[in-house]
């Protein structure tokens, strides 16, 4: 005899798989989503009812008849129904988007913030800046869903604790509880590179691959990995610091403690300081950013110079983890060739992958939204998911 229970769980799985496949890859007809998940004509007519009476889907149009019968009607997800805010938290700077459920942006709004070694005031600014972009929100049957945070550094995501973002100084600051309480909405927190893997898989370059890396280069160096469609957390859940793989160990103190870490040759910082070394002057990442696209020899040394040993770094994670696709984010905008030219040069130098196996290396496709993002796609995961996610 089937339980209550299980027929419950069933249809929920079911209408999560036919909600879904509209969102990935409508518009479908009904006769088509019945072919593509191989569910009956009546269970397949049953979902799709309810999910127009609560402005999930939407009949779109006829599909062009062949001559045979009545033409088949189009159904397309609605991602005005309700939005979603990401948020990413810089070293010095808040963003927070608006978004539909599609992750088109809506509204951005930035704010510079020279205290985010502070937590209690950089987290009352973070509030005061979803707040607002919840009141720009149009209105929607569900309204907004939830706060997706990026945040560089070592994140307890089951939880929503950062428990060390040595950047920021953050030791075991629970944002999650401290956000949902101010909010109340749902809030999801994750490392600002996981959610940028998340965000290029599910609405960037990374579309239908299932094994690449992220690599997100500011002040420090994150990385996010999928693989097999998987992001990997590792056993503690703080799988990616590959910025603070160790390069030269008799190299500069990092901010974690170490000595010789990655980031310090290849982050913004390391770009900074190699300029004013080779220059004699300080000057900030947009001005060298321009100089390298005038022909700078100095400011076009310090990038490639990053880039060279990012490239390093890189070619081991080519040669550990064989992924199809690279996706490198940094803010140096016009300039980036510089660094993607230079790495793909160093990995194809010191890959042993390369021939058998290349991986690709490239831009990431959302630039420098990638991370805020990512982290409104982790709210519209949870949101999303089946009953068996």
């Amino acid at each position: 005899m089937t339980r209550t229970g299980d027929q419950s769980y069933i249809k929920n799985l079911n209408r999560s798989i036919v909600l879904n496949l509209l969102r990935y890859q409508g518009p479908l007809s009904r006769v088509e989503i019945a072919r593509r998940t191989g569910l009956t004509k009546a269970t397949i007519s049953s979902i799709v009812d309810e999910l127009i009476s609560e402005k999930y889907v939407s009949e779109l149009g006829h599909v062009s008849s062949s001559g045979v019968g009545r033409r088949a009607v189009l159904l397309e997800f609605n991602p005005a129904v309700g939005s979603v805010i990401g948020v990413e938290l810089g070293v010095d700077f808040i963003k927070v988007l608006l978004l539909d459920l599609s992750a088109r942006v809506i509204k951005i709004t930035e704010s510079s913030i020279q205290e985010t070694q502070n937590p209690e005031y950089a987290v009352g600014q973070m509030s005061e800046m979803v707040k607002s972009a919840i009141a720009d929100a149009p209105d929607s049957p569900l309204g907004v869903i939830g706060v997706g945070i990026g945040i560089p550094g070592l994140v307890d995501a089951k939880r929503g604790v950062v428990l060390n973002a040595p950047n920021l100084r953050w030791k075991d600051v629970h944002l999650k509880s401290l956000l949902q309480y101010q909010l109340g909405l749902p809030v999801v927190l994750d490392n600002e590179a996981n959610a940028g893997a998340m965000g290029e898989q599910l609405f960037g370059a990374g579309k239908g691959v299932s094994n690449m890396v992220y690599l997100s280069i500011g002040t420090g160096i994150g990385t996010g990995i999928i693989l097999n469609n998987q992001l990997i957390r590792g056993e503690g859940g703080i799988a990616g610091e590959f910025g603070h793989m160790t390069i030269d160990r008799s190299g500069p103190k990092c901010s974690c403690g170490n000595h010789g870490c990655l980031e310090t040759y290849a982050s913004e910082k390391a770009m900074l300081d190699r300029y004013e070394q080779l220059a004699g002057t300080r000057k900030s990442l947009s001005e060298i950013t321009r100089l390298a696209q005038s022909g700078d020899a100095s400011a076009t040394a310090a990038i490639q110079s990053a880039a060279s040993y990012l490239g390093i770094g890189i070619a081991s994670l080519v040669n550990g983890l064989n992924p199809a696709l690279i996706l490198i984010g940094s803010r140096v905008g016009p300039a980036s060739h510089l660094i993607i030219d230079t790495v793909d040069e160093t990995v194809r130098d010191r890959s042993f992958t390369e021939p058998y196996s290349p991986t690709r290396i490239q831009n990431s496709a959302l630039g420098d939204l990638t991370c805020a993002i990512g982290a409104a796609s982790l709210v519209l995961h949870d949101h999303f998911s089946g009953p068996a996610a």
